[in-house]
């Protein structure tokens, strides 16, 4: 075996299931050790996770079709129409046994949040997986514990333990083993992992143009066709049987300005914001920046303008909130070690930017620190991207008809060491 074969993980689940048992711990002392500690008059939980969960109700109800009419008035369910299936047997537990949630009327201790919390914060386990299984591909093999621990502070506890949005965290690993199966050569079966992460969060389609132009020529438009038309089938579906609610949460998600930070061409005064032009900026530069790295395969490259994309919606969004960023700054640090250096200024440049959300001070001030941080950030991705376009791509990550099936892009990695 050579030293840039890619070598087996022999238990790629284990330490995945361990650190989810952790993460679904810290997330109970999250919600309920630390408010009864305190004396606080209920639970903390967050209230997304009661919109996921009342639109699951749906699923054992026989009427799925009809998830988007969750809510009421300006709160309703806009994610993608998986986690709701996904959350269905949570649902119809909570329905044979009468257990109290906080939704439509507020709960101090909602019953069902000890059979939901820890389902739901179960979803840290596909996503530890993912990045394992991901740097594997890669050739790494130092460090890889460190950065499934820094995805799960930087990712996993923003999107899932403040903000319950377990949907994000399932579309954050299904584009995580989309990536590794494209650099195993693989792009047909991650495109439909892929379309898969869309379903689950409309997000996750910015990072499409990267992906169909990291793949072969020969594949793309299958490629494309893969990544998006199964979620554009199954969103068309919900459009036409309930298009009143289906295209309210779909084009036009609500987002509320106290509970983030609204951009510096927001009013102050403004509390929720139906639509923004604004966000087709971030599709834009998804579109440009796949045109510009087309025929560009190399892991390092591929990761670091998909976390680009992603973070470019801190520049387009009329509010922004810090689960937004989990993405982009998770994928910056996996693109760091993928190129050898060390992550460890990225995980901690991520985490202060994160860590600035709960703040509000003077909003200009807050703006400046926010924006200096992210361009820390997103300096030296930036840069390599740069560099990347005017730089010939190295033979050996391009296709060639004699590479065995299945070597990959990452077997041709040597392993990255601290």
């Amino acid at each position: 075996m050579h030293d840039g074969d890619v070598v087996p993980d022999a238990h790629p689940w284990r330490i995945a299931i361990i650190l989810g048992l952790v993460a679904i711990a810290a997330g109970f002392v999250v919600s309920v050790v630390v408010p009864t500690l305190l004396g606080w008059a209920g639970w903390w939980i967050p209230g997304d996770a009661w919109m996921s969960l009342r639109a699951a109700h749906y699923v054992p109800q026989g009427t799925y079709p009809l998830i988007y009419e969750t809510g009421t008035g300006r709160d309703f369910f806009d994610s993608g129409p998986l986690l709701p299936l996904v959350l269905a047997p949570i649902a119809l537990i909570g329905d044979l046994f009468h257990l109290h949630e906080s939704y439509p009327f507020p709960q101090k201790h909602p019953g069902i949040w000890f059979v939901y919390g820890p389902y739901a914060l179960a979803c840290a386990v596909p996503l530890l997986y993912a990045v394992r299984s991901l740097l594997t591909q890669l050739g790494v093999r130092a460090g890889r514990l460190f950065l499934q621990c820094a995805v799960l502070f930087l990712a996993f506890a923003p999107m899932a333990i403040v903000y319950g949005h377990y949907e994000d965290v399932l579309a954050l690993a299904l584009l995580l083993i989309a990536l590794r199966d494209l650099f195993a050569e693989r792009p047909l079966r991650g495109a439909l992992f892929l379309a898969t992460a869309i379903a689950f969060k409309q997000w996750s389609i910015l990072a499409v143009p990267v992906f169909v132009a990291a793949s072969p020529p020969a594949v793309r438009v299958r490629v494309a066709v893969r990544s998006v038309g199964p979620p554009v089938l199954l969103l068309s579906a919900f459009l036409v049987t309930d298009y009143r609610y289906a295209s309210r949460a779909l084009f036009h998600p609500s987002t509320f300005a106290g509970l983030g930070h609204a951009a510096p061409w927001i009013s102050s005064s403004t509390d929720y914001i139906a639509s923004a032009p604004t966000r087709l900026g971030t599709i834009g530069i998804a579109v440009l920046v796949g045109w510009l790295l087309r025929n560009r395969r190399e892991p390092a490259l591929v990761l670091s303008a998909i976390g680009c994309v992603f973070m470019a919606r801190f520049f387009f969004e009329p509010v922004v909130h810090a689960y937004y960023l989990a993405p982009g700054i998770a994928l910056l640090v996996l693109a760091e070690r993928a190129r050898g250096g060390r992550s460890v200024t990225k995980v901690i440049v991520g985490a202060a930017l994160l860590l600035a959300f709960p703040l509000h001070p003077n909003r200009a001030l807050w703006w400046i620190v926010a924006y200096a941080l992210a361009g820390a950030l997103l300096y030296g991705p930036v840069a390599r991207l740069r560099r990347g376009l005017t730089v010939a791509a190295p033979a050996d990550v391009m296709p060639t008809p004699s590479r065995p099936a299945g070597s990959g892009v990452g077997a041709h990695l040597q392993p990255a060491r601290h």
